[in-house]
This record gives C-alpha cells, structure tokens and sequence, in this order.
C-alpha cells in the first residue's frame, strides 16, 4: 500500500521536475487579461503579461487535449494553456542573434519550428498603391525589397495578360499574429487552424501574400480557386519561385485549412535547382 502511494505521487511530481527551470514565451496581445484554469483555488486567477514575456515553468497538467503550464513571474503563479505560450523549435537567422534577415528560401516554418517572436526583416519596404486590392488602400502592407519585386512583376505579366491580381495582406510581425490568433481561438476554439500561432506564421518573413481578384470582389475568399487568376497562377507561378503553401487536400501536413490565397516567394534558384535535379535523374 505504500508502495503504491508513493509510486502515485512520483507520478504527479515527474511533470513538475522535468519542467523545473524551464521557459516559454508569453503570446497572447498585449494588455489582454486571462484567467487561470481552476486545477487549484489558491492559485486561480486574472494576469495580464506583455507580449512576448518569458515564463518560468514549474509544471504541467493536461486535460481535455490541452496542455497547461504551471507558471511563474515575480511573485505571480498561475497556468496557462500551451495555446497561448510558445516554446517551439526557434528558426534563428543567420548570425545566431535573432537580427539578421534570413536568406529567402531558407527557412521551413510550421506548427513545431517558429522564428524568433522579436524577428523584423530589415528590408521591408511598402506595396505601392497600385498593386493593393481595393479597399485596402490606406493599409500599410510591407515586404522584402526582392519579394515585392517578384509579386510586382509577376502582377504586371498577369495584367498584361488581361489577368486581375493584386494584394491584400503581407508581411505581419509577430504581435499583430498574436491578435489574429486570439481571435480566431474566441471565434472557433482552442483546436482551430486558421491561423497560425505567432512565430509560426509565413507572413513574419516578409516574403508571403495573400492574393486576390476583382472576379470575386477583391476579397479574402476560398472561391478564389475558382477564377482565372487562380488557374493562371497555377500554371506560372513557380517561374517567379512562388509557390501555393496550403493545398488543397493537404490540410493533414500543413496543419491549416486549404488557403487558395496565400502564396510564398521561395527564390527562382528553388525550381532551377529541382529541374536540374529531375533531368539528372531521368538521364542517367
């Protein structure tokens, strides 16, 4: 009987031990107050962190499919779900400080690897007015110089083929993620995959944008699939090095629903390496 007893409480202190002197980062908008799950009374309460603080962990408890840490800050202890905290894999740019731009077409971000919460491309530059979807016009839409050179000419040879596209979102920073995040949990709950956790989105690096066309309206819409932008993007845009990032049917590797819109600008060298690679194999 003793043994027993004192097998269980091993057990419900391995989760505090392995977590001891660990860290995650806070992610949820700034000044926006959460309260604490109820596992414990004397610890059940309303904190407000700033974005991006780091949290001491001191243990962990799953329920219903949700993780929750056991924290700390200052004199403060509460839990909070693994949904609003971040302790991924960090993708860190070149030179190991988290400042550097990251080589295009270098970085995989997803569900498990992030970039850091604080990265900013410094060659960021405005969408000109003229390639900004209706109605989005004083929106300060930003990407990386070599980025926005390639969607610009790739929305010129479409329009000189009578093709509409134009651009509605782009690069977003890691706060700005974190309010979309929040969002989409309140409206469609903790397991939705709409959008993706701060740190994790592709539109951090600055060389993503969510497409659309005057066929249906200049909106964000599933039915973009629908128009001759879509097809015509299908068929050239990888000789731009931009590629759809969530496909259809594709939701169980990605991870996120079918976006018709989003695509990414990966590098030309991406495509001329992968036909090189094809012609080598089939010529052998």
């Amino acid at each position: 009987m003793r043994k027993a007893l004192l097998f269980s409480v091993l057990i419900l202190l391995l989760p505090v031990y392995l977590y001891s002197d660990s860290s995650v980062r806070y992610i949820l908008p700034e000044s926006i107050a959460y309260t604490g799950a109820s596992f414990n009374s004397a610890i059940d309460r309303t904190v407000s962190l700033p974005f991006g603080e780091e949290i001491t962990i001191t243990g962990i408890h799953k329920t219903d499919g949700v993780t929750w840490y056991r924290c700390v800050v200052a004199d403060s202890t509460f839990y909070l779900p693994d949904i609003f905290t971040d302790n991924s894999v960090l993708l860190m740019p070149a030179g190991g400080e988290g400042r550097d731009n990251i080589h295009i077409g270098s970085s995989m971000v997803d569900r498990r690897l992030s970039l850091p919460l604080d990265y900013v491309p410094d060659d960021l530059v405005p969408v000109p007015l003229r390639y900004k979807a209706p109605g989005y016009e004083s929106r300060r839409l930003l990407l990386r110089r070599k980025a926005l050179d390639v969607f610009i000419r790739l929305i010129d040879d479409a329009g000189a083929e009578g093709v509409n596209i134009r651009i509605l979102s782009a690069y977003r920073d890691a706060n700005y993620q974190s309010r979309l995040y929040y969002n989409a949990i309140k409206r469609h709950g903790v397991f939705q995959n709409s959008v993706a956790k701060p740190g994790h989105s592709e539109h951090q690096l600055g060389t993503v944008c969510d497409l659309t066309t005057d066929e249906i309206g200049s909106a964000l819409s599933g039915s973009f699939d629908r128009t001759a932008a879509f097809r015509w993007l299908m068929e050239r845009m990888t000789d731009y090095g931009i590629s759809l990032s969530y496909p259809k049917y594709k939701e169980t590797a990605t991870g996120y629903i079918y976006e018709p819109w989003h695509y990414r600008y990966w590098g030309e060298e991406r495509w001329v390496i992968a036909e090189r690679r094809l012609n080598l194999f089939f010529t052998r």
